[in-house]
Order: C-alpha cells, then sequence, then structure tokens
C-alpha cells in the first residue's frame, strides 16, 4: 500500500520523531515525489535562514529593561 506523506511527516522527519519503520519509506518518497521533495527543499533553506539569524535584544529593549530594574530595585530597597 502507497502511503501519501504530507508536510507533518517532513516536520516529523526534520525532528527525527518520525517512527523508524516509516523514514525508509518516506526517504524512497522524497526521490520521486517532485512536491514533497520541494517542500523539503524549502524546510532546509528555511532552517539554515533561521539558524544564521543572531538573538540579541534592540538597544532600546536593553533600556526598557534597565529602567524597569532600576525603579523596582528602589521600591525593594524601601521594604
Amino acid at each position: 500500500m502507497k502511503r501519501n506523506f504530507t508536510l507533518d511527516d517532513l516536520l516529523l522527519y526534520h525532528y527525527n520523531e518520525m517512527p523508524a519503520e516509516e523514514v525508509q519509506a518516506f526517504e524512497l518518497c522524497l526521490k520521486f515525489d517532485e512536491t514533497l521533495a520541494e517542500e523539503n527543499t524549502s524546510l532546509i533553506k528555511v532552517e539554515a535562514l533561521l539558524d544564521t539569524q543572531k538573538e540579541v535584544p534592540s538597544d532600546s529593549s536593553i533600556r526598557l529593561i534597565l529602567d524597569y530594574n532600576r525603579q523596582n530595585s528602589n521600591e525593594l530597597e524601601a521594604i
């Protein structure tokens, strides 16, 4: 019986959460299903793009946090 794999299956595959007995069939399907292969390529590109992004807060966010901390530290000293 041929199984139709979905985008959900593609995500399971990429996060190594696909059941082991389905991996071989999925990889074979990737070779012959052009639509699934294109989705796979798109997902790989998105993952690579996300991996290049730095997680740095903006200067204004840092200022807001520091200002909030200064205000609340004065309140804590009064207690």
